[in-house]
């Protein structure tokens, strides 16, 4: 549905994405991380073209989005991270407005600003003028009138931002409940909101892609990503060398030592079960336990090894 084969942008001498590529299939949600700068939103400016890049090929929907920027167009519904709203119109006036210029007429025109305003939550405001309303409020009229024509594609940058927590999880569901049938790409910066809703995670940084995957998959690369502390009411002599003869454990090294007990912490291979196999190890040696507790890793770990790892000349 959507492809990047070897896209870059520069701003004079800045080089704000540099040989990108990916591809988008039809009906997946695709999560879009990256820090301030990284190139999300330039990015997503030339998918939706209001932006040219500076070489490399670009393709929605099968149209180049150089040569058929209009039929581009069509196909995409773009919530953009400032929504550029008619502040002085009527939030029933301005929807009416954003689908005469999507060409929408009659009946139809009426069907989608009633369906937009139902699934927005936009009921109360609807004769408010914009600027009237609060953040939140305005955030959803800027994705009301990105669904209004009912696009295949879906572009949201920050599409939660100022929205309450209750406002969220509507905005959530209907997200996954349109991805039945549409493409989306959600990029924000909170991170549970990915979790929650993306199939699929895209990383950039420096204007580069940095990993594309699956959340689960990404997360096992994070050298933090199977971790477990032990804490032994006493120190027991062999407990490195134990835990390190099991099959998988990659690491075990004292944490933390005093009067009362000694804590260890114990890495091992993503495939390996560290729980289950070093309580095995602590009930064979009658070790006095304390505590054996997990350190799973998460997407925020991703996000931070692998946007940190470049910038530290390594891995964090």
């Amino acid at each position: 549905m959507i492809e990047l084969n070897k896209v870059s942008k520069n701003y004079d001498t800045v080089k704000a994405l540099q040989d990108v590529s990916f591809k988008i299939e039809p009906n997946e949600i695709v999560g879009f991380l990256g820090p301030n700068g990284a190139g999300k939103t330039t990015a997503l400016k030339i998918i939706t073209t209001y932006l040219a890049q500076t070489s490399g090929k670009v393709t929605v929907g099968g149209y180049d989005v150089l040569e058929n920027p209009l039929k581009v167009r069509e196909l995409i519904g773009y919530l953009p991270e400032h929504p550029v709203l008619y502040l002085d119109m009527p939030t029933l006036d301005y929807l009416k407005f954003v689908g005469k210029a999507r060409n929408i007429k009659g009946a139809q025109l009426k069907k989608r600003v009633d369906w937009v305003i139902e699934k927005c939550g936009l009921q109360k405001v609807v004769y408010k003028k914009i600027h009237q309303l609060s953040k939140g409020f305005q955030q959803r009229v800027g994705l009301a009138q990105a669904l209004i024509h009912d696009p295949q594609i879906l572009i949201l940058d920050e599409p939660t931002s100022g929205l309450d927590p209750i406002q969220i999880i509507g905005i959530r569901d209907l997200i996954k409940e349109m991805s039945k049938e549409k493409t989306i790409i959600f990029s924000t910066h909170i991170l549970s909101e990915i979790t929650h809703i993306c199939d699929r995670v895209i990383v950039i940084h420096e204007g580069q892609i940095k990993a594309d995957g699956k959340v689960d998959k990404l997360i096992s690369t994070v050298p933090s990503a199977n971790e477990i502390y032990l804490t032994l009411k006493e120190n027991a002599s062999d407990v490195e060398k134990s835990i390190q003869a099991i099959k998988g454990v990659n690491l075990c090294k004292v944490e933390k030592s005093d009067s009362d007990c000694v804590t260890y912490k114990i890495g091992g291979d993503s495939d390996v079960c560290l729980e289950d196999e070093v309580n095995a190890i602590v009930l064979e040696k009658k070790w006095k336990l304390k505590y054996l507790y997990g350190n799973k890793a998460s997407l925020e770990d991703v996000f931070i090894y692998l946007t940190q790892k470049d910038s530290q000349g390594g891995d964090k």
